[in-house]
C-alpha cells in the first residue's frame, strides 16, 4: 500500500494508533500510576533528574538493581518514550524499570523536549547527547558501556533510529560517540512524509522535504548496532507497513536485524509486555545482555 493513495480521512486514521483501540486513557493512566510506584520503590537505587546537557529539558532518570548478577558491570537499557514528539515524559515512563532491573539491567529513561517548544532535530541531538553522557559516566554508576541497549516506543523508536543513523543531521551536528550494542524499536515510524500530511504535524511544522531528511527509512543506520524491530499485531496497516519496510531496508546493511510481531497486542498495551518479566517478548529481548 502506498500512503499517497490514501484519502485524507484514511491517512488520519492510519496514523492514529488509538483508532485500533478506542479509549486509550486506561493505558496512559496505567503508565503514569505504575511509574509513580516504581519511583517510590526503595528496593531500587534511583537517581532522578540527572542532567546530561545544558537546557532544562536535558535530564534523565537512572534505576540500578539492588544487587548485580554481572561481576564485570551491569548491562544498561536506555528508554526513549513515545507521544508523537509532543506528549509525555520520562516521569510517566519509569514503569519498565522494575522488570529490567529484576533481570540485572540498569535502566535509564530520558527527557528530550517536546514540540512545539522543541523541534525534531533538537530531540535527535538530545538523544545522542544522553547516550554520550551515559557512556562518559558509566564508571560512576557501575554499568558496562559495551552492553548498552536502547529501546524506543513510537516517536521514541523514530528518534533512536535517527540517533544511530550518522547521515541524519540533528540540531547542532552532534555525533554519537558511544555506540549501543542493540536498538529495540517498538511501534515506530521511520518515514515521516505521511506524518507531514496529518493532524500530528501541526506542532511539528514539517514539510514533505524536511520530513524526508528526518526519516530513517532513507538513511543507513550504523551497521554494528543490532536492530530488533518490534510491532504489535493490532497496529494500523501503515504502522505495520513502516516496521516491515524499515526492517527490509535495514537487513541489507545490518546483519543482525530482526522483525518481531507481538501477537494479541496493540500500540499501547505492547508496552505492558515490555515491563513484565514473565511476558514472552520481554524474555526474548532481555536475554541478550
Amino acid at each position: 500500500m502506498n500512503w499517497k493513495t490514501l484519502s485524507a480521512e484514511d491517512l488520519e486514521r492510519e496514523y492514529s494508533p488509538s483508532s485500533m483501540v478506542g479509549d486509550i486513557e486506561p493505558f496512559l493512566s496505567w503508565y503514569n500510576a505504575q511509574s509513580q510506584r516504581v519511583r517510590e520503590d526503595r528496593s531500587l537505587h534511583l537517581f532522578l533528574d540527572l542532567s546530561y546537557g545544558e537546557s532544562w529539558e536535558e535530564n534523565l532518570d537512572l534505576f540500578l538493581p539492588s544487587t548485580s548478577i554481572w561481576p564485570e558491570g551491569l548491562p544498561l537499557l536506555v528508554f526513549v518514550h513515545g507521544g508523537y514528539w509532543q506528549q509525555h515524559s520520562k516521569n510517566d515512563h519509569s514503569f519498565p524499570a522494575t522488570a529490567w532491573t529484576s533481570v540485572g539491567y540498569a535502566f535509564a529513561s530520558i527527557n528530550y523536549g517536546l514540540a512545539p517548544t522543541s523541534n525534531i532535530p533538537q530531540m535527535i541531538s538530545r538523544c545522542r547527547r544522553a547516550l554520550n553522557w551515559l557512556g562518559e559516566n558509566h564508571f560512576s554508576y557501575g554499568f558496562d558501556i559495551r552492553k548498552m541497549h536502547v529501546m524506543g516506543h513510537s516517536a521514541g523508536a523514530h528518534l533512536l533510529a535517527c540517533a544511530i543513523s550518522p547521515g541524519i543531521q540533528d540540531h547542532d551536528g552532534s555525533r554519537l560517540f558511544f555506540r549501543p550494542q542493540r536498538a529495540i524499536l517498538v511501534g515506530g515510524i521511520y518515514d515521516l512524509q505521511p506524518i507531514s500530511q496529518t493532524y500530528v504535524n501541526e506542532p511539528l511544522g514539517l514539510s514533505i522535504e524536511s520530513a524526508r531528511t528526518l526519516s530513517p527509512q532513507f538513511f543507513d543506520s550504523d551497521p554494528l548496532v543490532a536492530l530488533d524491530i518490534v510491532y504489535a499485531e493490532y497496529e494500523t496497516n501503515e504502522f505495520i507497513r513502516q516496521s516491515k519496510a524499515y526492517a527490509e531496508k535495514s537487513s541489507a546493511r545490518t546483519a543482525h536485524t530482526k522483525l518481531i510481531e507481538v501477537p494479541g497486542r496493540h500500540h499501547f498495551d505492547i508496552m505492558l509486555d515490555m515491563s513484565r518479566a514473565d511476558a514472552e517478548i520481554f524474555k526474548q529481548l532481555s536475554e541478550q545482555p
